[in-house]
């Protein structure tokens, strides 16, 4: 019993911390001068398909001026692959979507308040945060390892955004352009 309360509060920690840490996973606008455009995209869907897949070590390929060979990137892409299966039905429960800054978010309505136990609703929340940071791992990864200016984080979001929401299955929810919620 000890250690499930303690569990909890770990977990609800993380939790809270993950709520603070969510404000930083910014949306800027795509800026696609300081990078290859077409490049990018297509090592974006690539990445997005393997992860789709649950390739945990595909061959990507190249793309002339996106670097995708650092280890961050590779953990990443190998974590997000591992755990796609869980996103994959945490989308199709219809209380996650994907939203435009390239991330997950739990949609926190009535209806999954009632459908979820507090520890599914900790599961889930841990899922999400984890699949951010790698997200964030793998976005920031590919600007290091290319050597591109902070700037080009919105071209980068836009592409992997784009790339997922291509690969989404339909009820899937997602952020239209204009930021309200529908589903594929």
């Amino acid at each position: 019993m000890k250690i499930r309360i303690a569990l909890t509060i770990c977990v609800l920690s993380l939790s809270l911390g993950c709520a603070s840490i969510g404000s930083s996973f910014i949306k800027l606008s795509p800026d696609f001068s300081d990078v290859p455009e077409a490049e990018l995209r297509a090592a974006a869907v690539a990445i997005e398909t393997a992860v789709v897949q649950e390739v945990r070590e595909p061959q990507l390929g190249d793309f002339p001026g996106v670097v995708l060979d650092a280890p961050e990137i590779t953990q990443a892409l190998r974590t997000r692959a591992a755990r796609y299966a869980l996103v994959k039905k945490f989308l199709a429960s219809g209380h996650a979507c994907e939203q435009q800054n390239g991330t997950i978010k739990i949609i926190n309505s009535q209806e999954y308040k009632k459908s979820a136990t507090p520890r599914e609703r900790d599961q889930n929340a841990l899922l999400v945060m984890s699949e951010n940071q790698s997200r964030w791992a793998l976005y920031e990864g590919i600007m290091k390892a290319s050597n591109w200016p902070s700037g080009a984080l919105g071209a980068v979001q836009q592409s992997f955004y784009e790339a997922r929401v291509a690969l989404l299955e339909p009820g899937d929810k997602y952020e239209d352009a204009e930021g309200g919620m529908v589903a594929k």
